[in-house]
């Protein structure tokens, strides 16, 4: 298995107030790295004792961006690490993801139709949907070839 490791930043990433040491992860692009990374959140996030619908948004939000890079940020077979870093102020959680895999920017991305009925329903197509459900914002850069989605969840 590709390394995995976590390690406190000296800083979060929020830009109000002051702000808590981030957790800093890489995780290789394989869907096993969700299980290592939410248990990660769950130690780093301990001291907030956060309420089971924070729990459940911050879950959805780390499940649906760390799924859709690792099944479709690379256009090959090689592994690719998926840095995730996690800080949180007085206000609000602060989830950065960041990846070298295709230009992705998620505000250009059209809103799914979604079906009428049961019969019409798929799997897929709606997670992005149900981030920028949860999340009070999300925001995406292009740095240095690499993507940057940054997704910030009310927790109070």
């Amino acid at each position: 298995m590709a390394e995995q490791q976590s390690e406190l930043a000296d800083r979060g990433l929020g830009s109000q107030g002051q702000l808590a040491p981030a957790l800093r992860l890489s995780l290789p692009n394989r869907l096993d790295s969700l299980e290592f990374a939410r248990l990660a959140l769950h130690d780093y996030l301990a001291p907030l004792a956060l309420s089971a619908k924070v729990w459940f948004k911050l879950e959805l939000v780390l499940e649906e961006a760390l799924m859709n890079i690792s099944l479709h940020a690379f256009s090959d077979a090689d592994p690719h690490q998926i840095g995730l870093q996690v800080g949180y102020d007085g206000q609000a959680l602060y989830l950065r993801f960041e990846d070298d895999g295709l230009p992705f920017d998620p505000s250009l991305a059209a809103a799914p139709v979604l079906p009428t009925s049961i019969a019409e329903a798929s799997p897929g197509g709606l997670g992005l949907m149900l981030v920028r459900k949860q999340a009070r914002a999300v925001d995406y850069a292009r740095v240095d070839g690499r993507n940057q989605l940054t997704i910030t969840l009310d927790y109070r």
